[in-house]
């Protein structure tokens, strides 16, 4: 199957001269993509396989691009923490006028996605996460082996380059034939353009003291057995606090479930919003 890039570039003003940029398919019941983290991220790599099918399912599918990442504003003086990723995704809600939705999130963008459904519990239909952070302190992310690998890359002489992308990226995936030359390709040209501020300053908070707030709403929550990058033991801290949620865990699949399970997350996904 080939996976054609939507050309139609949408922005959303986010104030002191910073745009959002944000894909946007279809019609419908809006459905947010919110991407994960690291070098050269963005809604269209971590949800190309998904977005149309979404969107031909008759559902709006909009994947932004997080402050910082993808074609998004990215300044160098720039603050990207945690909450103001979370305030950039309220605005961009606010200007498309998005009273309710469903959150589809992977990585921090699981955590945001999280957050969000705590801090606005009313404007979210439903909760669909895969390997989200947050689920628990920040130092049980960073000793994890494919965060790991990230610093040990950053320590090699010769800087940021192509091959280094790829290797990182090989510690993602549970199979080397999911990062694939277009894949690096995409993220190292956004990569490139990434001010080291955007990893610097990031910091997810320890979401569980508020998770009981999701207590009723239907809850996805979708792990790889294999993930390198967040725990798939946190998932059950998740359900621990949440009585209307499931949890699926794959094996042979690492952190990015909606990419290297894409039929099978494709399906699971549109039968949960349709229940």
């Amino acid at each position: 199957m080939e996976y054609q890039h939507n050309t139609v570039a949408n922005y959303a003003d986010m104030g002191n001269g910073n745009r959002l940029h944000y894909h946007d398919v279809g019609s419908g019941d809006p459905v947010i993509f919110l991407h994960g983290g690291g070098q050269g991220a963005g809604g269209w790599t971590n949800w190309q396989r998904n977005l149309q099918v979404f969107a031909d399912a008759g559902y709006r599918a909009i994947a932004p691009d997080a402050f910082g990442y993808g074609l998004s504003s990215k300044p160098a003086d720039g603050n990207f923490d945690f909450q103001t990723l979370v305030d950039c995704l309220v605005k961009l809600l606010d200007q498309l006028g998005l009273k309710q939705v469903t959150l589809v999130g992977n990585s921090m963008g699981g955590a945001m996605a999280i957050r969000f459904a705590q801090d606005f519990p009313q404007r979210v239909k439903k909760l669909v996460v895969m390997g989200p952070g947050g689920i628990g302190p920040m130092e049980r992310y960073l000793a994890m082996p494919a965060i790991q690998k990230l610093k040990e890359l950053g320590q090699e002489e010769g800087g940021f380059s192509k091959d280094k992308l790829r290797r990182f990226l090989e510690y993602m995936a549970y199979s080397n034939d999911d990062v694939t030359d277009q894949l690096v390709d995409e993220r190292y040209e956004v990569a490139c353009t990434q001010p080291p501020r955007v990893f610097q300053t990031l910091s997810i908070d320890d979401l569980r003291p508020r998770l009981h707030l999701l207590k009723t709403l239907p809850t996805m929550v979708l792990w790889g057995r294999d993930d390198r990058a967040c725990p798939v033991e946190s998932g059950m801290e998740i359900l621990q606090e949440c009585d209307n949620a499931r949890l699926i865990v794959f094996s042979q699949c690492g952190h990015w479930v909606q990419y290297e399970k894409a039929d099978l997350f494709n399906k699971l996904c549109l039968d949960f919003l349709q229940e």
